[in-house]
């Protein structure tokens, strides 16, 4: 089987809605979800690709979390490694993933076509039972696609903490203040949920979860 997504772009992911009523009607405006729309992602690239990804050259850029904090401790390159961290609650997150495997650049490079611009995509592993990151929210509009496991994401409209031009870090702590409705959604592999940027977002993991974000800069 190639390794390349058979990739037609966002049109793919929206199945029989068509691009012009999802700009109209979802884009940047609220979240949508869509089951399915990611199966050939969850076909090509599940755990044996990520292990692929972690012992590429050069090395990805991965980040160690749980439980909302991020890790001082070496990054597995190896899926023994990671496996032993999982273990014990931790889970991973690899940035720029898209500059580490075949798979994961396809599917960023069909969603960079049809909006034309960049696309970055980050790689989250996450332990059953457990979340990685908290509360928070994305610079961008993000395409989160599910390829191994189930989880559960949280989100809500955010209206107490708007980014600023320029700005390099975010207050995540605000979300204390928010009170606009609550809004979930199961993942399945090759289920796909969008969400607009600047949205609050959390998640937490049913199983063993692997899940691409991928953040489209409009």
């Amino acid at each position: 089987m190639s390794s390349k997504v058979d990739d037609c772009g966002l049109q793919r992911l929206l199945g029989p809605l068509s691009r012009s009523e999802f700009e109209r009607n979802v884009f940047r405006k609220h979240p949508w979800a869509r089951p399915g729309a990611a199966a050939s992602e969850a076909m090509l690239f599940r755990w044996r690709e990520l292990g692929e990804l972690l012992q590429s050259y050069p090395e990805p850029d991965v980040l160690v979390v749980a439980t909302s904090k991020l890790l001082e401790c070496e990054a597995p390159r190896r899926p023994s490694a990671l496996k032993a961290l999982m273990a014990r609650g931790i889970g991973i997150c690899v940035r720029h993933a898209e500059r580490h495997h075949l798979a994961v650049e396809a599917a960023a490079a069909g969603l960079a076509r049809s909006f034309g611009t960049s696309v970055h995509v980050q790689v989250f592993v996450t332990p059953g039972g457990t979340h990685g990151f908290g509360w928070h929210y994305d610079a961008e509009d993000v395409f989160i696609v599910q390829t191994a496991g189930v989880k559960d994401y949280y989100f809500r409209e955010n209206t107490v903490a708007k980014r600023r031009s320029g700005e390099e870090r975010f207050d995540f702590s605000a979300v204390r203040r928010e009170r606009t409705p609550l809004q979930t959604a199961r993942l399945l592999p090759g289920d796909c949920l969008y969400l607009p940027a600047g949205y609050w977002h959390m998640a937490r993991s049913i199983q063993d979860s692997l899940s691409m974000s991928l953040g489209v800069h409009t």
